[in-house]
């Protein structure tokens, strides 16, 4: 009996792993507010900044991610104050950043130093993706136009094309039901045996 506790608490433990780093990336619609938070040690501020598509290479502000920041220029970052109990807490508007869909990179940084001077400072990164929100259309790509005869044709039938389908980002809850349902499954079926 002991042998068969032992494996299902490595199989909890393995699966908790693997679902550990899936549960610290962020998933959200353009125009929604992502609250970021985390704890700080090694100081009193934390300065923020994001990278992805469209933005500048080293990376933006979070209220304006097309304003690039500047290693050595505080102002330049988005600050954050890290409380009397080393945690700090961000609100950020993605609607009002003007981002489209897409995978973001927020760094979290203990000096004011852009992507390119990180190495010797404390950071952390928090994985943001921006998806496209339920039932947003796809514009289908332009029909290519169809020629012209020069002269009457006898009995053609014209073909039906059926019209594109919409495709939508699936909901993040989602993910996070179905990785719940497979860990049950798992722990009845072991604990079954």
């Amino acid at each position: 009996m002991p042998d068969r506790t032992l494996l299902f608490a490595g199989v909890l433990l393995l699966i908790a792993l693997v679902i550990a780093p899936a549960a610290s990336a962020v998933t959200v619609y353009p125009g929604s507010e992502v609250t970021l938070a985390g704890t700080s040690t090694g100081s009193d501020t934390v300065y923020l900044f994001v990278t992805g598509p469209n933005l500048p290479t080293n990376g933006g502000r979070l209220e304006d991610p097309d304003t690039p920041v500047r290693s050595g220029d505080p102002a330049s970052f988005t600050i954050v104050t890290v409380g009397a109990d080393d945690r700090w807490t961000y609100r950020w508007r993605t609607g009002e950043a003007g981002l489209d869909p897409g995978a973001y990179t927020v760094y979290v940084v203990e000096a004011p130093v852009d992507r390119s001077s990180l190495s010797g400072h404390g950071y952390t990164t928090i994985p943001v993706t921006l998806g496209t929100p339920p039932g947003t259309p796809v514009t289908p790509p332009a029909a290519a136009p169809t020629p012209m005869p020069t002269e009457p044709e006898t009995a053609t039938v014209p073909t039906a094309t059926s019209p594109a389908t919409p495709t939508t980002a699936a909901a993040p809850a989602a993910a996070v039901l179905t990785t719940a349902g497979a860990v049950l499954v798992a722990a009845l079926l072991l604990s079954r045996r």
